[in-house]
C-alpha cells in the first residue's frame, strides 16, 4: 500500500498531557485521553451513553473498532429506517394477581409493542452481521453492549425515564455502526477462511456471504452498503485513533489502511518521531508543518505565568519545540523549571479550567445537533488565569436558551416599530395581567443529539392541558412574552426570586425497581397524544387577511393615493368593487371617505377596463412609473424564472433573505416596503407574508461549491443485483431511499433550486 499524501492545511495540532499531538487529517478540536497503562473494557461504567466514545482512542487490538464509531449517524437506509422517528411513549397500565390472589394495577411508560418489534429486529441482523462476519475473517476485537441492554423493550415508572431510556438505546446504534464498520473495512484485505470469494462477482465478498444467509436479502444489504456502516469518506466524520507510528506493532493496522477509509489520525510527535524520519526520509509525510505546532504552542504560551513543566516536557520535545519554547522563554528559566510542587494555587486552577475547556470544545465538536434543538451549553471560551475567583461550576454552566430569547429580542425590535395603537395597548394589558387559557405555551425538554450534544427542545402544549401545565412550574421557570402572548417554562429557567426546593429523580433507569410479573397484562391507557392544535387568542381582534379596502388596492393593485385625477368612470359600485378584492362579511365596516373612494374606483376602473384605451393604460402606466422611481429595484435578484429574491431591507436578527415565486408578489413586497422603508425590514416583510397568507422562502448561501471533490470520483456502485433477479417494488423503495439522501445534500438541494429534470 502506498504511503498517503497528508494535506496539513486540514490538520490539527494539540498539546495535553504534556505532549504535543498532530493530526495529518483532522481540524476538528478532541480530546486526548491519557494513554492506558493495560487493555481495559471501556463500557464497564455503569451509566453509559454514545456521548462517551465519540473522541479519538488509543490504539488496541481488542478496542480499536471505536476509531471507526460515527459522529453523524443517519437512519435513513433499510437496517436503521426503524430508527428515523423517535417513537412517542405510551402510558400503560398492567395488570397483575398479587400474593393474596388480589388484581394490581399499575401505571407504566414505554415505546409502542410494534416500535419495540421493529427495534429488536434491527438490532437482530446487525448483531448477526457482526457475528458472521467477524467469524468468517477472524477479525479480533470485543463485542459492544447491544441496545437492549438499555431496556427500551420495557415498561418504566415515568415518562422523563422512558423516553431517556428511548434516546440512549436509539443512540446507541451508532457505536454498533462503527463496529460493523470496523469489521467491513477490515475484510476488504482479509481472505476468508471458510470459503473463497467469488471472481465472478461484482460484490464485495462480505456482502455476497451474507447474501447467501437465509436472515439478509438484498435489500438489506444494499441498506447497508449505503448507509454511514460503509461509507468510508469525508462527509461521514467518525471519532479517530492514536498511535505513536515510531513504535512498532505488528498486529495494528498501517496508517495508510486509516487513511484511506478517512479514519481522523493522531500522533504523537516527539525527538523519537523526529529522529526515525531523519533515518528515514520515506517517512517525510509524516513531518508536520512547524507553523502547525507553533499554532499549538502559541495558544499553550497565551496564559501568563505559566509553570511550563506541568504542560509541555521538553525533554521529549522535537528540535523546533525546544528552540522556539527556549527562545521565548529565554529570560524566564525559572517558569522553564517550575513544577506542580512549586506552583501556586492560582496555577492550579488554571490547570483545571484548562482540562475542563478541552473536554468542553472537543464534546461540542463531535455533536452535531438535530435540526430545530438549541444546545443547552453555550460554546466555551479560552479559560484565563485571571478568572480564579470565579467557580469553575459557574463558568461552565452557560445556558443557550438566553441566545434564543436575545434573538427572539431582537426580531420583536423591529416589529414594533410598525406596531399600532391598539397593539401597544393590547400588549399593556397582557403585560399587567398575562393570561394563560389563551395564551400560547411552549415547554423547553431536554433531549441529546445523536453525537451526545445536551439539547432544548421546545414544544408546544396542547392548548386544553395549558393549565395544568402552566401551575406544574414555579415562578422562577416561567417567562412571559407580552408581544406574542407566549409562556416559555422550563425547569432550568432562573427568572426572578429561584425557589430551591429540591426534588431526587435521577432519570436514569438502571432496570431494577421495574419488573413486573410475567403474566402481566398491560394495554394502553388511551390513544396516543395528536398534534396541538394551532391556538387562536379570542380577546385579539386581529384578523388573518387585511381589513382595509385601501391597503389591499394599494399592494395588490398598485393604486398610489393622491396620485391625482382619473376621469374613467367606475365600472363597479363600491360594494361590487369589495367583493372584487375578497371582501365578503360586514362591508358596511369598510367604507372610505371621499374624495378617496371616488380615485379609488376610478382606478380599479381602469385596471379592469376591457378595452384597453390610451387613458386607462395611462393610469396604470403612471403607478408603475410612480413605483419604479420609488424602489430600488436593483436590490432585488432574479435567478430563475419564477424565483425573486429580496435581499433588502436587511435585518440584524437574520442572516437570510426573502424569495417569492411570482412577479404579483414581488410587487406586492415592493409595495409594503414603501410603506415605511426605513422601518421595514425583512423580518417584517416575512411576518407581513405569513398574515396575507403569500407563500415565499427564507433562503441561505449554500456552502458547497458547484466542483466539488465528490463529482470527480469514479462512480462505484454499491447496489448488486444477479442477472435473473425479479425487481419489485421493494427494490423500488431501497433506490427512493438512495436518492432521498443524495437530495437531503447541500448538493442535491442546489440541484432542486435549479429547477429541470431533478426538480420534477
Amino acid at each position: 500500500m502506498a504511503p498517503p499524501t497528508f494535506d496539513y492545511s486540514n490538520g490539527r495540532a494539540v498539546v495535553q498531557h504534556g505532549s504535543i499531538f498532530y493530526s495529518p487529517n483532522c481540524s476538528r478540536p478532541v480530546n486526548i485521553p491519557q494513554e492506558p497503562v493495560h487493555s481495559s473494557n471501556p463500557f464497564r461504567w455503569h451509566r453509559l451513553d454514545v456521548s462517551m466514545f465519540k473522541q479519538p482512542v488509543w490504539w488496541d487490538k481488542n478496542w480499536a473498532w471505536r476509531s471507526f464509531i460515527p459522529l453523524v449517524p443517519s437512519f435513513l437506509f433499510a437496517p436503521f429506517e426503524p430508527l428515523c422517528a423517535m417513537p412517542h411513549i405510551e402510558e400503560v397500565r398492567f395488570s397483575f394477581p398479587a400474593p393474596s390472589g388480589k388484581m394490581v394495577t399499575q401505571i407504566r411508560f414505554r415505546l409502542p409493542e410494534d416500535d419495540i418489534r421493529r427495534w429488536l429486529w434491527a438490532e437482530d441482523l446487525i448483531v448477526k452481521a457482526a457475528y458472521k462476519l467477524r467469524l468468517r475473517y477472524s477479525i479480533a476485537g470485543n463485542t459492544p453492549p447491544k441496545p437492549s441492554s438499555f431496556h427500551f423493550d420495557r415498561a418504566h415508572k415515568s415518562h422523563p425515564i422512558a423516553k431517556c431510556m428511548a434516546c440512549l438505546a436509539r443512540d446507541w446504534f451508532a457505536v454498533w455502526m462503527g463496529y460493523l464498520s470496523f469489521i467491513i473495512a477490515k475484510s476488504e484485505n482479509r481472505v476468508a477462511k471458510t470459503a473463497p470469494a467469488d471472481p465472478s462477482s461484482a460484490a464485495p465478498d462480505w456482502y455476497s456471504y451474507l447474501l447467501k444467509q437465509p436472515e439478509f436479502d438484498e435489500l438489506w444489504l444494499d441498506g447497508l452498503s449505503q448507509s454511514a456502516v460503509c461509507t468510508f469518506d469525508w462527509k461521514t466524520p467518525r471519532a479517530g485513533i492514536i498511535f505513536q507510528w515510531s513504535v512498532n506493532d505488528r498486529d495494528r493496522e498501517p496508517i495508510e489502511w486509516y487513511s484511506k477509509h478517512n479514519i481522523p489520525l493522531w500522533f504523537i510527535w516527539s525527538n523519537r518521531e523526529e529522529q526515525a524520519i531523519r533515518n528515514n526520509t520515506d517517512l517525510n509525510f509524516l513531518w508536520p508543518p512547524d507553523d502547525l505546532i507553533q499554532e499549538a504552542l502559541n495558544i499553550l504560551f497565551a496564559a501568563p505565568g505559566l509553570p511550563l513543566a506541568e504542560f509541555l516536557r521538553l525533554q521529549y520535545a522535537p528540535t523546533f519545540v525546544f528552540e522556539y519554547t527556549a527562545k521565548r522563554f529565554i529570560n524566564q528559566e525559572a517558569l522553564l523549571q517550575e513544577t506542580e510542587a512549586t506552583a501556586d494555587a492560582r496555577l492550579e486552577v488554571f490547570k483545571v479550567l484548562q482540562d475542563n475547556t478541552i473536554k468542553a470544545t472537543a464534546h461540542a465538536a463531535s455533536s452535531y445537533p438535530y435540526h430545530g434543538l438549541s444546545a443547552t451549553a453555550a460554546p466555551h471560551a479560552a479559560p484565563s488565569v485571571q478568572s480564579q475567583d470565579v467557580p469553575a461550576t459557574v463558568r461552565e454552566t452557560g445556558r443557550n436558551y438566553n441566545e434564543f430569547f436575545a434573538a427572539r429580542e431582537k426580531r420583536q425590535q423591529e416589529m414594533i416599530k410598525l406596531e399600532s395603537a391598539v397593539d401597544r395597548q393590547r400588549c399593556k394589558s397582557r403585560e399587567q395581567k398575562p393570561g394563560v387559557v389563551n395564551a400560547t405555551i411552549y415547554e423547553w425538554e431536554k433531549t441529546q443529539s445523536s453525537g451526545g450534544l445536551e439539547l432544548y427542545k421546545r414544544v408546544k402544549v396542547n392548548k386544553k392541558a395549558n393549565e395544568t401545565v402552566f401551575h406544574s412550574y414555579r415562578t422562577h421557570q416561567r417567562l412571559f412574552n407580552t408581544f406574542s402572548n407566549e409562556w416559555d417554562l422550563c425547569e432550568d429557567f432562573q427568572f426572578g426570586i429561584v425557589d430551591n426546593t429540591s426534588y431526587s429523580d435521577d432519570g436514569y433507569d438502571s432496570g431494577n425497581d421495574d419488573v413486573y410479573p410475567v403474566n402481566a397484562v398491560s394495554q394502553p391507557t388511551k390513544a396516543p397524544p395528536s398534534a396541538a392544535p394551532i391556538d387562536t387568542d379570542m380577546g385579539q381582534s386581529w384578523c388573518e387577511y387585511s381589513r382595509a379596502p385601501l391597503e389591499t388596492m394599494s399592494l395588490v393593485y398598485g393604486y398610489v393615493p393622491h396620485a391625482g385625477e382619473n376621469d374613467i368612470p367606475p365600472t363597479l359600485s363600491w360594494e361590487r368593487m369589495l367583493n372584487f378584492m375578497g371582501f365578503v362579511r360586514n362591508l358596511e365596516e369598510l367604507d372610505v371617505g371621499e374624495p378617496e373612494r371616488s380615485a379609488m374606483m376610478n382606478f380599479f376602473a381602469a385596471v379592469l377596463n376591457a378595452v384597453n384605451t390610451y387613458k386607462s393604460d395611462k393610469v396604470v402606466a403612471k403607478n408603475f412609473e410612480n413605483l419604479s422611481l420609488l424602489f430600488q429595484f436593483e436590490h432585488v435578484r432574479r435567478p430563475t424564472e419564477d424565483l425573486f429574491v429580496f435581499s433588502s431591507p436587511k435585518s440584524d436578527s437574520c442572516s437570510w433573505v426573502l424569495g417569492v415565486h411570482s412577479a404579483t408578489a414581488a410587487l406586492y413586497v415592493c409595495r409594503y416596503i414603501l410603506e415605511n422603508p426605513m422601518a421595514h425590514t425583512i423580518v417584517t416583510v416575512a411576518h407581513c407574508l405569513l398574515d396575507r397568507g403569500i407563500p415565499f422562502h427564507t433562503l441561505l448561501p449554500l456552502t458547497c461549491s458547484p466542483r466539488q471533490v465528490t463529482i470527480a470520483e469514479p462512480y462505484v456502485p454499491r447496489s448488486y443485483r444477479l442477472s435473473d433477479h425479479t425487481f419489485t417494488k421493494a427494490d423500488f423503495d431501497v433506490a427512493m431511499l438512495a436518492c432521498r439522501s443524495v437530495l437531503s445534500s447541500p448538493q442535491g438541494r442546489a440541484a432542486l433550486l435549479q429547477g429541470g429534470i431533478v426538480g420534477r
